[in-house]
Order: structure tokens, then sequence, then C-alpha cells
């Protein structure tokens, strides 16, 4: 999980006058290599604020006085170089006009940093994300320490921001246009050597020798003088109009496909960089500033900084009510499919050891086999370094029975989602394991209390629900039963951020949160086919309203056997019976979704077409007119209402658990904010769309307590 500090919008607070702040946090050290010291007084991070602005323009000033043989800028902070500006900074949203103006403000003494007339050099020693990285852009030359800490690059548009202290006009000129649409439009953050050979650093050093490193280079070195590229195809890019036009209209294709328009900020990133390669540095600087202060009071761009700003308050937040707890040492997991393995590689990758139980041995060496190759590929992909690959890989062992299981702390099973097979598991776990051990089980749906029914010590035994794949989906939903031991509940939540998850914890209901309000909208896309909708329509239009997938393809990817159970044991345990749905009888009918090539879609390698022997399944002929943005908002609203019950009848302890589990756990559009802030936005609109839609489809559409009495759910 990064900091605020460590994403960050590149601003300080707009109507300030820099040059009145007294100086605080960077000095000016004189000799034959001088340094700046960056040094944020009162934090532990070098987050850009006023006074760190203002100490470094003084700086900056000092040594163009001294004139030095060279400069070296490095961190007082141990493995953290300097941040942006913290997030919260932006939280009183001024006018355009103002951010952008202090945008330029941070612009010019950037522009001072990189006219001193002798050699600059940042030695990079951690974090140098966002503005961080726009003032090692500023220098000549970069040296990063070969270090976990270190991380580089500008992703401000991950945040529907984009850099705003020259990093849209210096990057394209240092590593030429391609290298530097896909850094910036793909808000890639690198660890030193994929910075190094993206060209994002010069060198990469050992930690003890990094400051030696950019004095020497301070030394020996000159006047960087960029090309705009290493390779003459790179250079071409950048400097000829016509190839320029050509890769410029290109990413610009890729984003829109991409982000089907909902997201700005690559569109205004493109816009800036293209300003400023053709018509100079000048004016792309320019640019920068002005699209920066229309993106920084957008709502998009405020509703990604919340989301964000949720994520990191979740750490703390997730243990509301609950005692500190501590990630556990020795992870024990029962079944070893899927999810099984998945689970136990996110724990190895945590540091603990994990014990993986299955069956047979065929299928013990399958969940050990998917374990490596999802830690061999995140080590090709540099997520971890190679050595660190192996040793992830040996603290996973299998078994074919429970041995080594009362080392465990915790044991998560992971087996078929049906109640018996999941009962007789506790049963045999709790004479396998110590009393003082946590069982976690994890189910989507299935109430956690029912499982537990005959346990001899229930209290310990919580839900630990996972999405799928694993090692992507950012979430964990802790499910609390009633009779649910806080410290049991406190260790899962500890596990599950030692994964690299965001935790929120909800009460033991059946379908809990997430599975509860995805099963209402995916059932009432089956209630649209039945109204005469095509099945390519219905998803079509949700994933052009802003969700990831349409929700009768992520029935097919859910599996219809998976979706079938699931959507009978929430309607049954909420008492709705209603006639057979479309799911039980395509199940009925032996089609199982992707996984045999027949579901909702017929599937044939990686084409996928609409499966007509749906309409004839379920009785319907398809044809009706059908208007994709108004069913797409009916599905969301049908979405958001559901959320909000659950957050009247206390399945959600807060609007920000709601928020964080829509996004990160079943797709809700990011760029709207979550359910419950996207009802901010709406307000009395999407209660009177709801009363509106009661009324020609019934009940399911009134609005829940909560929207029907105007609540904000955020101040």
């Amino acid at each position: 999980m990064t900091s605020t500090a460590d994403v960050t919008t590149r601003i300080t607070p707009p109507a300030v006058d820099i040059a009145s702040i007294a100086p605080a946090g960077a000095r000016f050290e004189d000799g034959e290599i001088a340094r700046i010291v960056v040094d944020r007084p009162t934090d532990n991070v070098n987050a850009i604020d006023p006074p760190l602005i203002a100490a470094l323009g003084r700086a900056i000033a000092d040594a163009r006085e001294a004139r030095p043989r060279g400069l070296v800028i490095v961190s007082a902070k141990p493995d953290q170089f300097v941040a942006g500006a913290d997030l919260t900074m932006l939280s009183n949203w001024p006018s355009a006009a103002e951010i952008s103006q202090a945008s330029r403000e941070i612009q010019r003494i950037f522009n001072d940093l990189a006219a001193l007339p002798f050699p600059t050099v940042a030695a990079i020693n951690g974090s140098a994300l966002g503005g961080g990285y726009e003032l090692a852009l500023a220098c000549d030359w970069r040296i990063a320490a070969d270090a976990p800490s270190v991380r580089v690059g500008l992703p401000e548009t991950s945040l529907g921001l984009l850099p705003a202290a020259g990093g849209t006009q210096r990057l394209p000129r240092l590593v030429g246009l391609p290298r530097a649409l896909d850094q910036i439009l793909n808000a890639r953050r690198s660890n030193a050597r994929r910075a190094l050979r993206a060209g994002l650093v010069d060198e990469v050093v050992h930690p003890a020798a990094l400051e030696r490193a950019a004095i020497d280079r301070a030394r020996r070195g000159e006047k960087r003088k960029v090309q705009g590229g290493a390779s003459l195809v790179e250079r071409a890019a950048t400097w000829l109009a016509p190839a320029r036009a050509f890769a410029l209209r290109r990413a610009r294709a890729g984003v829109l496909a991409e982000t089907k328009g909902h997201y700005p900020a690559p569109l205004k990133a493109l816009e800036a960089i293209a300003i400023g390669l053709g018509s100079g540095m000048e004016a792309g600087l320019e640019a920068e500033a002005r699209l920066f202060g229309e993106l920084a009071t957008s709502d998009v761009s405020r509703n990604l900084i919340a989301l964000f700003l949720l994520g990191l308050a979740q750490r703390r937040a997730a243990y509301e009510g609950l005692p500190r707890g501590e990630a556990p040492n020795d992870i024990a997991i029962v079944g070893a499919g899927l999810m099984g393995s998945g689970i136990a590689q996110s724990a190895a990758m945590g540091g603990a050891t994990v014990r993986l139980r299955d069956v047979d041995t065929a299928a013990v060496a399958r969940g050990l086999d998917a374990v490596r190759k999802l830690t061999t590929d995140a080590a090709r992909k540099r997520v971890i370094e190679r050595r660190e690959s192996a040793r992830v890989i040996s603290r996973v062992t299998g078994a074919t029975d429970y041995s080594g299981f009362r080392r465990a702390d915790l044991v998560i099973e992971a087996v078929f989602e049906d109640i018996a097979v999941k009962r007789n598991v506790i049963k045999e776990l709790e004479d396998a394991m110590r009393e003082d051990a946590v069982i976690a089980t994890n189910t989507s749906a299935l109430p956690i209390a029912e499982i537990a029914r005959n346990a001899m010590h229930p209290e310990r035994i919580v839900g630990m629900h996972f999405f799928s794949p694993v090692h992507r989906m950012p979430l964990v939903e802790v499910v609390r039963p009633e009779k649910a031991d806080p410290r049991a509940l406190a260790r899962v939540v500890a596990e599950a951020q030692a994964m690299g998850k965001t935790a929120i914890v909800v009460r033991d209901t059946p379908g809990f949160y997430t599975t509860r309000v995805l099963g209402f909208m995916l059932a009432e896309a089956m209630s649209m086919l039945e109204e005469g909708a095509r099945i390519e329509d219905i998803d079509r239009a949700m994933v052009a309203f802003g969700w990831p997938i349409g929700p009768l393809a992520l029935t097919d990817e859910v599996g219809l056997v998976v979706a079938r159970h699931v959507g009978e044991t929430v309607a049954a345990a909420r008492g709705i019976t209603n006639a057979p749905s479309a799911v039980q009888r395509l199940t009925d009918a032996g089609m199982q979704g992707k996984r045999n090539g027949r579901g909702f879609y017929r599937y044939e390698g990686k084409k996928r077409t609409p499966n007509a022997d749906v309409y004839a399944l379920i009785g319907m002929t398809p044809g009706a007119q059908w208007h994709g943005a108004e069913s797409a908002r009916r599905l969301t609203l049908l979405f958001t209402n559901e959320a909000a019950r659950c957050l009247d009848e206390g399945v959600l302890r807060s609007p920000a658990e709601g928020d964080l589990g829509a996004v990160m756990g079943v797709g809700f559009p990011p760029f709207l904010g979550g359910p419950f802030r996207w009802a901010d936005t709406e307000g009395a609109v999407l209660r009177d769309d709801l009363r509106r839609l009661a009324e020609r489809h019934g009940e399911r559409y009134q609005p829940a307590a909560s929207l029907a009495k105007g609540r904000r759910f955020y101040g």
C-alpha cells in the first residue's frame, strides 16, 4: 500500500504566496560538489508543501550564487526521496485558475533548477513518484539505489490528474515520445531496474554507494542535452511532425478504447504533450498548468482521489471495534484449487509459511505448480526480485493429510461452495488444530454462522471472502458472525493486509455485501432479457457506462452453476420466491458458462458470440426497442439501492467500506467514486428515478430508507 505522499498531485494549495513562506524542508550545502538536502521537518516523508517549495527555491538560488562544480540533490529521509504534494491539500477544491497558478509556480522553480550552469544529479534513495520524480527530471542526471523502497514514475492519471511540474514536457524529451506515453498514460510505477531499462534513471547502484556515485557523476558529468529517445525511431516519433502525429493519434485511440471517454486525464495529458512538442517547452508548460487546474476540480478526479484516500484510511479503519492484530507467521489452507492455490501464493508473498492440503497428491501437485507459476510470473514482470520469488515458492509445502496444521495460527478453507462439505472440513480442522488458532472460511454467500453451527469453538470461525483471481483482486471481505471473537477477526484483517489487500469488515448475512449487491444486479439483467433485450445489448451498455464487463458475460465467467447456487442461497434467505430464473434454465440444459463453452455466449477459442439458444430456453423473442444508456443506469441504480439497504441494515459499517468493496471487489465504475459517493452526487435525481422504476418494475426499486430520506453519505 502506498502512502498519500507516494501518489500525489504535484501541486501546492493555490491562493498561497510561495515566496512569502519561511523556507523549511530543504537546505543548500556548499562545496566543490554542493548538495541540496531535502528533509521536511514535520513529517517522515518529503511530501511537497508550500514551505518545502519555498525552501527548494531558496536552495536553488543559493546554488546559482555559489556556482559549485556540480550539485547533488539528496534526501535525509531513509528509503524516501521526494514525494508529490499531499492529496489532502486539494480537499478545499479551489478554482481551476488558482490551481493552475500554483502549478506555474512549481514549474518556475524546477525550471530554475534545470537552468543551473553546472551538472545536477538526483540521488534517488526511495520513492520518487509524481512531483518527486519531476524534481529529478529537472536535474541533468538521475541515479537510483537498487533497493526495494525505490519506486519511480508519474502516476497522476490513475488519480484523474496529469503531471503538472513539467513532467509532460521533460519526460518525452528525455526518453522519447513512445516511452513517455507508455509511462504517463498507464501511470507506471517502476522499481530501480525497470526504471533503468525505460530510461527513467541513468544508473542503478548499491544503496551504500548511492551518494558517492552521484558525486562522481556530478564531478565528471556535464550539462545534459536531451535527444528525445535512444533510438532513431523514438527520436523520429518525438521530433518529426508526421511521425509524432501518428503516435499521438494511435495513443488517443487506445485511451478511448480503454476508458470509453470516462477518464479525461489521459486525453488531457496527450494534449499537453502534443502542444509542448509542437509549439515548444514554454507553450507546453502553460498547457500543462491550465489542464491540471481543469482536471483537479473535476468530479472524476475528486472521486478517484477520494477512493484512494479511503483505501489508505482503511488500513486503520478496518480495525474499528477490534484489537490491533498481527499477521500470522504460519498459515494452512484446505483446498488446492484455483482459489486455494491463489490464496497460498498471496500469503507466501506476504511472508507467511504456508501448508496446502488437498485430497490426493495430484491435486496438491497442481496447487503447488500454480503457486510456482504465479510467483515466477511475478518475478518475470519485476513485481518481485527473482531471488525473492525462490523464497516465496519455498515457503509453500503440500500434503494430503493434516500434518503440519497444528503449527498454523490461521487456517483458511477454500473447498467447494457446499455447506455440508464445509461443515465436515471444520470438524476435521478442529481435531487437527490448536484451540487458539483461527479458522477462516472462504465463501461468497453462505452464512458463516451456518457453516460453524456444529463447531466446538464457533467464536474462532470467521469469513474471509477472496475474489478471483486472488493475485490480482485487491479486496478481501472479512465476514463477522455474531459469536466471533474480535481477536479472531483482527487476525484475519492483519493477514489480508499482509497480503497487500484492502480488507472491509461486514456482518454475517447471506451474500454478505459484495455478492448480495452484485447478485441483485445480475438477476435484474436476466429480467431485462425476459423483457426482450438482446444479450449483447445489455452487456455493451454496461461496458459503455463504465463497468469492466457486462453482467451476462460476467455470469459466464463466474460459472452458471456457481451463479445459480449463490442466487438461490441469497433468495432463500431473503424469502424471495420467483419462477425459475434464466440461470436455472440454462444450467438445467447443461450449460456452465465459459467453463464448457456454452452459457449466455458461445465460446470457441478466443471468439465469443451471443448464444441464440438462450432466448428459446427462457421463452422470449429478442428485438424490443432497447435504450442502452437507460438499461445501464437502471442496473446501476438497483445496485446502488441494494448497497444502501446493506448500510441501513448494518451489513456495512460505513459508506467508505461500501464504496471500496463495490469498486475493488465487483467493478463499480471508479470514476463515479462508488455507489455511496455516486448517490451523493446524484442526490434527489437518483431517488426520484428509483421511484419511477418501482412504479414500472416493482418493489425492488423502492428507495432504501436512507435514500428515501435524502441522506448524504459524505460530508
